[in-house]
């Protein structure tokens, strides 16, 4: 089987290893992969230059088709779910623009059970269906 490439793999294959020369769209979608709130508020705060807040920044910000709250997946950090659902207030059921996925299911897809309940807890589908299969069932075979 194919086995997919972690977001930061992506961004560096596409925009190389210096991560400081990113744009910092991606660099905030790759702190949320990595599950730093500290970082996420730190980039969103230089990417707020209109003075709309880092909340809004942050809710705002997206790098190829994902937000924050999709790249979240990446680690399944629950201090980084809490703030951008609790805090951001980012919609748990929202796919992303890339591929239709929601933040559950890349939570699925790598395996972190706290982040899965976590958004379930706090309104996510796990009844939806991509093909013939629920995401129960993808969740079961993970």
């Amino acid at each position: 089987g194919t086995r997919e490439l972690p977001l930061p793999t992506c961004f560096e294959l596409l925009l190389g290893k210096e991560r400081d020369r990113w744009p910092l769209e991606a660099r905030l979608i790759c702190a949320a992969h990595d599950g730093s709130v500290r970082k996420i508020k730190k980039i969103a705060k230089e990417l707020d230059v209109h003075g709309h807040g880092i909340p809004v920044t942050v809710a705002n910000t997206t790098y190829m088709g994902m937000n924050a709250l999709d790249a979240a997946g990446g680690h399944g950090s629950l201090p980084v779910y809490r703030y951008l659902v609790e805090e951001v207030k980012m919609d748990v059921g929202n796919p992303d623009t890339a591929q239709g996925f929601t933040p559950l299911e890349y939570a699925v897809q790598n395996g972190h059970l706290p982040a899965i309940r976590y958004l379930v807890d706090h309104g996510a589908d796990l009844h939806q269906e991509r093909s013939t299969l629920t995401l129960l069932h993808t969740a079961a075979v993970h």
